[in-house]
């Protein structure tokens, strides 16, 4: 637990010292400047979290739902907001504090999953490195959603290992009201409580049913504020996201190939070798939740944002975990690592260079 601990703080270190010196010795970007026009935190260091669709999600906390925002599901800005009457209305350093939070917690059941499927302690440890040091990892820092749904997806199948019918029921109704892809977790749940449905009927008649639940609040919720139930499809589109076939992004990305989709096809090769890999190794309700959480993004017309969306599949980093060949695992970090600082670096700066996310 001790060295689980001193690779959080190592990264969270690592990345606020990233930001401070890209702050003083980097120019900050146009985004930098038009999102602190929307929400000023007071403080430079915090304000370089809250770029981007972070801007948004404190903008939906402060001001509630309107125009584009209703893209973004409810749960975090409501969270949000009751965390910032902790810190006195500062949404930044509210969100901040937040996903420290939900990074902490996260690394700790991932650590105990890993403990208890495979018995060593030392893969919850690596399976953590995999993940917490990805190229991508800085979003668990940053005021998005990636901390949170992280946490919940690891406690629905924390609890769905152990028969925790409440529990799963609980955390997966959140998942389905944090992101579009937590009322896909039926498909782990309903595998896992169909096996043996002689007991506890009732309990896992509820477990299934809550990440429908959760939709169904979230379909709730943009009824009363816009009056459309379903105005976060029409927002999506806005963003140049529309319905397709799995395999359309794929073509669209090799055939307009470029810096950004050559980055997001490596990224998901990535993730079809490992779900693979989870496949063959792990029982098959973390298979479900690896399609249940990276089929969805698939089903878009183009990549954008895939390398971001994998992050939540933790049973990927489970199998990374398990890597016991030194060399394999230097490796990765030598190639991780400096990605990571570097687009946490574009992150923190607004900079205007080719979007890696």
């Amino acid at each position: 637990m001790k060295k689980l601990l001193t690779l959080l703080i190592g990264n969270k270190i690592t990345l606020f010292i990233t930001a401070l010196v890209a702050g003083m010795f980097l120019p900050l970007g146009t985004i930098y400047y038009e999102n602190i026009q929307t929400y000023d935190s007071g403080l430079e260091f915090l304000n370089q979290w809250s770029l981007w669709d972070a801007n948004s999600y404190i903008q939906i906390a402060r001001d509630g739902y309107f125009g584009r925002y209703f893209a973004y599901f409810p749960l975090y800005p409501i969270v949000l907001k009751l965390a910032s009457y902790l810190t006195l209305g500062n949404y930044a350093l509210a969100g901040l504090l937040l996903n420290l939070g939900f990074s902490f917690a996260a690394a700790y059941l991932l650590f105990k999953i890993c403990k208890e499927e495979f018995k060593d302690e030392k893969i919850g440890l690596w399976a953590n490195v995999f993940l917490f040091f990805f190229p991508t990892a800085f979003f668990f820092t940053a005021i998005y959603t990636e901390g949170m749904f992280l946490f919940l997806g690891i406690a629905v199948m924390y609890f769905l290992r152990g028969k925790n019918w409440l529990a799963v029921a609980v955390a997966a109704f959140f998942a389905a009201m944090t992101r579009e892809v937590g009322g896909m977790l039926i498909l782990p749940i309903a595998y896992v409580a169909l096996q043996d449905f002689k007991s506890n009927k009732l309990k896992k008649i509820l477990a299934i049913l809550s990440p429908i639940l959760g939709v169904l609040a979230v379909l709730l919720i943009y009824a009363v504020t816009s009056g459309d139930p379903l105005i976060f499809l029409k927002q999506h589109e806005g963003f140049g996201k529309t319905l397709s076939l799995p395999y359309v992004p794929i073509i669209n990305a090799i055939s307009g190939l470029s810096i950004y989709n050559a980055w997001n096809l490596a990224c998901f090769l990535f993730t079809a070798i490992l779900t693979w890999q989870v496949y063959k190794r792990l029982p098959k309700q973390y298979l479900l939740y690896c399609l249940a959480v990276l089929l969805p993004p698939l089903c878009s017309s183009n990549l954008e944002g895939y390398s971001r969306y994998l992050l939540v599949a933790f049973p990927m980093f489970m199998i990374l975990g398990t890597i016991k060949n030194n060399l394999l695992r230097a490796g990765y970090l030598v190639i991780a690592v400096p990605l990571l600082l570097l687009l946490c670096i574009r992150y923190v700066t607004g900079a205007e260079w080719v979007n890696p996310f």
